[in-house]
């Protein structure tokens, strides 16, 4: 019991500062490569990673994992999940990795304050701003909906819209955006 005490005590320790880095938002982190040692040192290199969903919108990603450990005092498995969202650059060859990468941080941080879980706390734990939403009119929301149709470039990305055209009554727009992608009179129900 002592050993597992001592153990978490150390999870819980302050990161070496020498590896805290500074985001040009002002926020800290600790870089995937120290972060991916230091997961190897703690568990004794018994931990995998796993990204369980991602999906790409046209200027940003987000996704999803779990990170599985084995605990080295008790032997038990113990899993953490963890999100992340990014804004793309266009380049896919560095894009999917910085997200993976960022999500894999993410579930890191939950194993303790060493894998940088209070790094940003200040901000995390400030007051939430209250925020006033607008009442929407009808008319202005549904030229919203129908103009975000319109600029639909291919068939799946308006496939999003089509139980939202179908509920508002923008069926008829929703088709006419429909036919000028498939250059046939193809319609949806």
């Amino acid at each position: 019991m002592e050993k597992l005490i001592q153990w978490v005590s150390e999870l819980n320790a302050n990161p070496n500062p020498d590896f805290i880095k500074k985001n040009e938002d002002g926020s800290l982190y600790l870089p995937i490569s120290y972060t991916q040692k230091l997961l190897d040192e703690v568990f004794l290199g018994q931990w995998s990673f796993e990204m369980t969903q991602s999906q790409y919108g046209r200027k940003w990603a987000r996704g999803s994992g779990i990170m599985t450990v084995i605990n080295p005092i008790t032997q038990h498995i113990v899993k953490r999940g963890g999100d992340a969202g990014i804004l793309l650059t266009g380049n896919v060859r560095t894009d999917s990795p910085r997200l993976e990468a960022m999500v894999l941080l993410s579930c890191a941080k939950k194993f303790g304050r060493i894998f940088g879980r209070d790094l940003n706390r200040d901000k995390d734990d400030a007051p939430l701003p209250i925020v006033r939403l607008e009442k929407v009119e009808r008319n202005s929301e549904l030229e919203r909906l129908s103009l975000l149709i319109d600029q639909c470039q291919t068939k799946e990305e308006l496939q999003q819209f089509h139980l939202l055209a179908k509920s508002k009554g923008l069926l008829k727009e929703f088709n006419k955006k429909l036919k000028s992608l498939n250059n046939e009179p193809n319609q949806l129900g």
